[in-house]
């Protein structure tokens, strides 16, 4: 996705304006001092009227660095996004930028009344970037969320702390406003982050993700099911799975990466089914000694490769009741045969694929202080 091709046309022709005073593709420029910089969004629905919008800085508010110790919020409803960040203009004595926003909220009721209107101000408004990362807020608005985050420093600091802990523990994947709105201008389904509010101080925490269908959010997964999520993806940075042997106790492995794979599957002409296959790695993090041996190892192996196969199955049949392809497992399709990506289109009904899910697990080191890691 990209702005309108007609905005970017003209870019190159500023060079032979001169500059006019009546030029106003561009905003006015302004000193950095006078600016301050929001970092994060967030969209309600309104009381009054349509829409509600919240806006946070960093802890750091003014562009000169010299902002106040605490986050600056602000909130207004309007009949529309931009009327409402309009009207903030004249809650503060300096001028609201909102080039800096990189994450954007969208409350629960909000994103269940549909994502069209906040994707389209994103992609539409000259300030904002396609770049910006999209949460959903489980059971709470967004504005909650980002009042509750300013009271312990700022929302801006809070999600980048979620971003940055996501890959290390496995918990939540993060979508930007362009591959979102490529997924929903595709077939019209997707998948976002989602965020809960814990605990008397309501912070937020990572909490699964949101399926969203023909724009609109329609339900929630967590858990096993957004394990399978990452794995289905080949998203999985770390992650923490316990085995229980009958014989030598707990083991503690630490998956390190997972490379996933589908394929469609032809009777004739006719597309009946897929198979999902996925290839998980792991380090040996806790456990007896006993677990390296050879007799055992392949033991955890399978028992890995069967707790995979659980996730990503739960997930697809989660998503095959829906009858939603919030995952774009059609183009996944589609590449694995590219020389049959027409009749895949033609025939797609994801409701009606007989899918089948394979695991390989695979236990390539193991994790020692005083040797670091070493082949099994």
């Amino acid at each position: 996705m990209r702005r309108s091709a007609a905005a970017l046309a003209l870019l190159p022709l500023l060079g032979l304006t001169g500059c006019q005073k009546g030029f106003d593709l561009l905003p006015q420029a302004r000193s950095l001092g006078s600016m301050v910089l929001m970092r994060t969004m967030g969209i309600d629905l309104g009381e009054t009227y349509a829409v509600r919008v919240t806006v946070s800085s960093g802890e750091q508010s003014l562009g000169r660095g010299e902002g106040s110790e605490e986050a600056l919020v602000l909130q207004k409803e309007a009949e529309s996004i931009s009327g409402a960040c309009l009207a903030m203009q004249g809650q503060g004595a300096s001028y609201v930028f909102y080039g800096h926003v990189g994450q954007l909220l969208l409350g629960e009721s909000a994103a269940r009344d549909g994502l069209e209107v906040p994707l389209d101000y994103v992609l539409g408004d000259i300030e904002t970037r396609l770049e910006t990362d999209v949460y959903l807020v489980r059971g709470a608005e967004a504005g909650e969320a980002i009042a509750a985050a300013a009271k312990e420093g700022s929302a801006t600091k809070r999600l980048e702390a979620v971003e940055k802990d996501g890959g290390l523990l496995s918990r939540s994947m993060t979508r930007a406003a362009e591959e979102t709105l490529e997924d929903l201008l595709e077939n019209g389904d997707t998948f976002l982050p989602a965020l809960a509010l814990e605990g008397e101080d309501r912070e937020m925490d990572p909490r699964g993700y949101g399926l969203v269908r023909d724009w609109a959010l329609v339900d929630w997964i967590q858990g096993e099911e957004a394990h399978g999520a990452e794995l289905l993806l080949s998203e999985v940075e770390a992650d923490i799975l316990e085995v229980e042997d009958p014989e030598l106790g707990k083991a503690v492995l630490r998956v390190v990466d997972a490379k996933t794979k589908v394929r469609p599957v032809f009777r004739g002409e006719r597309l009946v089914g897929l198979t999902v296959s996925c290839r998980v790695e792991a380090d040996l993090a806790e456990g007896a000694e006993e677990f390296d041996r050879l007799d055992r190892r392949s033991w955890l192996e399978q028992a890995m490769a069967e707790r995979t196969e659980r996730r990503i199955r739960a997930l697809l049949e989660h998503c095959q009741r829906l009858e939603g392809d919030f995952f774009q497992l059609e183009g996944m399709a589609q590449r694995a045969m590219p020389w049959k990506k027409r009749t895949i289109a033609e025939q797609w009904d994801l409701g009606g694929l007989d899918i089948r899910v394979e695991a390989q697990g695979e236990i390539l080191r193991r994790y020692d202080v005083s040797v670091g890691r070493e082949k099994l």
